[in-house]
């Protein structure tokens, strides 16, 4: 009975040894494609917080001009109602 344990023990030997290099193999490879892929990822976030910075930017100019638009707007109104038009 023990040598027909031994031989099936050995015989089972290579498939299983085989199957677990084979899953640690791929566990390895996962991982790896894993840290591709977040790296990938944090360079793609990098360059969206880079572009919402340069819309910001943009954003800010634009409200600037607004509000200096709407001051040159208020002191011509305001010195239109300090001396009216006459006739008009």
């Amino acid at each position: 009975m023990t040598g027909s344990v031994l031989v099936a023990f050995i015989a089972a030997t290579p498939p299983t040894l085989a199957a677990m290099l084979a899953f640690f193999a791929g566990r390895a490879s996962d991982r790896a494609a894993a840290q591709e892929r977040a790296a990938i990822l944090s360079q793609s976030l990098e360059h969206l917080h880079v572009a919402v910075a340069r819309v910001e930017a943009g954003v800010e100019r634009v409200e600037t001009g607004v509000v200096e638009l709407r001051e040159r707007v208020a002191r011509l109104e305001g010195a239109q109602t300090a001396h009216p038009i006459v006739g008009g």
